[in-house]
């Protein structure tokens, strides 16, 4: 796996809902990013435009990536940013469907009340891959770390406006990933963000699921690596 382009560059990351840098570090690894190179972006703050001063004069070499919530975070600033490419993995460029805030708010309650491991077993998510006992178990561990930020990703998560216009003004390219099993995220939105850029690309990731970074990292970096081949093939 060739990963010198990618390795050697700067990384500013935001994690999803209940997330830490866990959820990254697979990926990180198999493109040989130094630990040195990583940024990682907390969720605590409840409004889009209070991400603004991540996205402010970002050096031109920088890969931003973001992963569900933090993806959707990314896609916003998709037209506002300078950087060397865009990678949104399990992203929903849309506005939130208002069917979701019962659920949402209900699993905010319940992190706040049991903690984010009782939280989330109790609803029992969907995992794919061949470790599905692995990924719950940092899944879970993630969700306790990340518990205290879960009523502003809340709020986040309702009240943020589509993404697709921004991503229609990007400037750099853009890569989007879905597990082809996920159903918070389905493909059709990584494809419609992909399609929303101008220099756009989506992959979709067989019998992988939502949290297809913990699933299989390998595929994820293989994705990310190939689709850097393309851009050097295309130019």
């Amino acid at each position: 796996m060739d990963t010198d382009d990618l390795a050697g560059r700067p990384w500013v990351l935001l994690g999803g809902t209940l997330c830490t840098e866990i959820v990254f570090e697979g990926l990180l690894d198999a493109l040989k990013v130094p630990t040195s190179y990583r940024r990682h972006v907390l969720l605590d703050q409840p409004k889009i435009e209070d991400y603004e001063p991540i996205f402010r004069d970002l050096p031109p070499d920088t890969v931003v990536c973001g992963f569900s919530l933090g993806a959707i975070v990314a896609a916003h600033y998709a037209d506002r940013m300078s950087a060397h490419r865009l990678i949104l993995i399990g992203v929903n460029p849309f506005a939130d469907d208002p069917a979701n805030a019962e659920n949402r708010h209900g699993l905010a309650k319940d992190v706040n009340a049991l903690g984010g491991a009782a939280a989330l077993s109790a609803r029992a998510p969907e995992v794919f891959g061949s470790t599905p006992d692995q990924t719950r178990a940092m899944i879970y561990q993630m969700a306790d770390t990340a518990a205290d930020m879960i009523d502003a990703q809340t709020r986040l998560a309702l009240t943020r406006p589509g993404a697709v216009p921004a991503l229609a003004r990007a400037d750099m390219p853009v890569l989007a990933i879905a597990g082809a099993q996920d159903k918070n995220a389905p493909p059709n939105y990584g494809k419609a963000a992909a399609q929303a850029a101008p220099d756009g690309q989506f992959v979709a990731l067989e019998g992988l699921g939502h949290f297809a970074l913990l699933e299989d990292p390998i595929a994820c970096a293989t994705a990310v690596t190939n689709s850097t081949k393309v851009e050097n093939d295309a130019n």
